[in-house]
């Protein structure tokens, strides 16, 4: 019997706990008129026990011990019949009609102030039907829901304290499966979905507090496609993302609220493929035998001054790998590296030495791919790069000033911000064609 109860208790808490929505009935007398009126009487008038046949849920019936079916506290049969309880007040609790040990039928469930809590339905213990939720004393509906045979089938809703719709979705065997809408608490659009079999499927739509678009995704199987678009909270364009089945495939931009260019990216969609991304110091050695000497000194910690100071005659060449795929690199590729000091690597007529900070082995499906820039919110730039297959090619930042700060992989502009920036050895070939020789004038506009 004890878990029968925690089982009826169970329910009444689940349900409960739901917030409070929906509009109003408008009865003679509300609902909990009947508690006010038990409340002045002397002696509490029980309204169970009253009809014949009808047997106390806590007291007669309890679960079975597997937990799926109700049985007869006695005999430990599967109930067949109908079972109710009452409030300590007296009024109805719940009265429920059970075939084989299973809830059957329409049933409903009161608040302690007589107002209704829920209306269920079930076929031999399985949800199906529609159910609604209502808040005690207001009775508004909290929600609306559709079983069939377990699952949620068509429209189901959430209402707000006012009764307008806070939610709508629309399921299928019960998985999502068309539009899914939820409103803020003044009732205006706060997102709009759609859903295919449960995925997402076609725009993506989330609104600010006055009903403006700030976001506006597409998707494709669940995955983002096509150009995505954010806005400013009253519209303005903010940003604009090109996606393909959830890579990042084209142009990134974003803009300051005066829609001038804030910052530009550009990725590529690779076929996806497992590759090892190393960050690490290589040493180029003219002979093997310094290699290894080196190579030795760096495994037994000897830092790199020490065994540079130690290898002076040695004409030795640092250069710095940062995160780049050891597939694509000329000197690493088709070798296998491990973090540390790894064994020396012959390549071309030298041997290297790589010292790994940071080696992970990740599956790609973009890659960066042409030009990188980021501005003031003056228009001055800020930063300019060039990459090719995931690789920096070259990179300029500027201060506030204009002044070139760092450069890498190409050369530094003379102290001034260069808007056209050349990228490769042909535009700067071009360039270098355009400006007069020394003593010549320039050519008037």
């Amino acid at each position: 019997m004890k878990t029968l109860v925690a089982f009826f208790c169970l329910f009444s808490l689940a349900v409960s706990a739901q917030p409070g929505f929906g509009i109003a009935r408008r009865d003679s007398l509300p609902c909990y008129q009947k508690s006010i009126d038990k409340s002045k009487q002397r002696y509490t008038e029980w309204e169970c026990g009253k009809i014949a046949g009808v047997v106390d849920c806590n007291q007669k019936l309890e679960m079975s011990s597997d937990g799926k079916r109700v049985v007869t506290s006695s005999q430990k049969m599967p109930f067949s019949g109908i079972c109710e309880t009452c409030h300590m007040n007296g009024i109805l609790e719940r009265r429920v009609t059970f075939v084989d040990g299973f809830a059957n039928g329409i049933d409903t469930t009161y608040y302690k102030s007589g107002c209704i809590m829920v209306v269920r339905s079930h076929i031999q213990g399985v949800e199906d039907g529609h159910w609604t939720y209502y808040n005690d004393s207001t009775q508004i509906p909290a929600w609306e829901k559709t079983y069939r045979m377990g699952q949620f089938e068509g429209p189901q809703l959430t209402y707000n304290q006012r009764g307008d719709t806070a939610k709508l979705e629309y399921y299928t065997e019960g998985v999502l499966n068309g539009a899914k809408i939820t409103y803020d608490s003044k009732g205006g659009r706060s997102q709009k979905a759609n859903y295919v079999k449960g995925i997402l499927e076609g725009p993506f739509l989330l609104y600010n507090r006055k009903g403006e678009i700030i976001e506006e995704l597409n998707y494709k199987e669940g995955k983002k496609h096509g150009v995505q678009h954010y806005y400013y909270d009253d519209g303005k364009l903010l940003r604009t993302e090109t996606w393909d089945m959830d890579s990042r495939n084209g142009e990134f931009k974003t803009l300051f609220y005066n829609q001038t260019l804030q910052s530009i990216e550009n990725y590529k969609k690779v076929t996806p493929k497992p590759n090892q991304y190393v960050t690490a110091e290589l040493y180029a050695c003219q002979t093997e035998q310094i290699a290894n000497a080196l190579g030795q000194m760096l495994y037994e910690k000897k830092t790199k001054a020490q065994a540079l100071d130690s290898l002076k005659d040695a004409k030795i060449d640092v250069t710095l790998v940062r995160g780049e795929a050891v597939s694509e690199n000329a000197i690493l590729k088709g070798n296998n590296l491990a973090k540390g000091v790894n064994k020396p690597i012959k390549s071309g007529k030298l041997y290297y030495i790589a010292v790994v900070s940071d080696l992970k082995t990740m599956t790609k499906t973009e890659v960066r791919e042409g030009l990188f820039e980021d501005r003031f919110p003056d228009g001055r730039l800020k930063s300019r790069a060039i990459y090719k297959k995931d690789v920096l090619i070259e990179e300029h930042v500027f201060d506030e000033q204009g002044r070139e700060i760092r450069t890498f992989g190409g050369t530094a502009a003379s102290g001034k911000e260069d808007d056209a920036m050349p990228t490769t050895t042909k535009q700067k070939k071009e360039k270098k064609k355009k400006e007069p020789k020394s003593g010549e004038k320039k050519p008037t506009e």
